[in-house]
């Protein structure tokens, strides 16, 4: 797994590379985290902008939850951050 995310209008970006799920899953909620409180949002505000429960942008957060592609992109989306996953061979 290769995910790179790089804030609007910069050139700063985090680049995750992973080799096993366990390892891309815990820095994917990482990252999530991250993403989340430098948009300056709290857990309950994300999820009013996702449209989901405050526990489940914790899981996406703590528990290395399995998210689905489409919450990354709503997240980035309304964090304001591009995401880019891609394979690398």
């Amino acid at each position: 797994l290769f995910l790179e995310s790089i804030p609007y209008g910069s050139s700063e970006h985090v680049v995750l590379e992973a080799t096993d799920e366990e390892t891309s899953l815990e820095q994917i909620d990482h990252l999530i985290g991250d993403a989340r409180l430098r948009a300056g949002f709290t857990q309950k505000e994300l999820a009013h902008e996702l449209g989901v429960a405050v526990s489940t942008v914790n899981k996406y957060e703590t528990t290395g939850q399995k998210i689905p592609i489409y919450a990354l992109a709503k997240i980035a989306h309304v964090c304001k951050i591009d995401l880019i996953v891609g394979f690398q061979f």
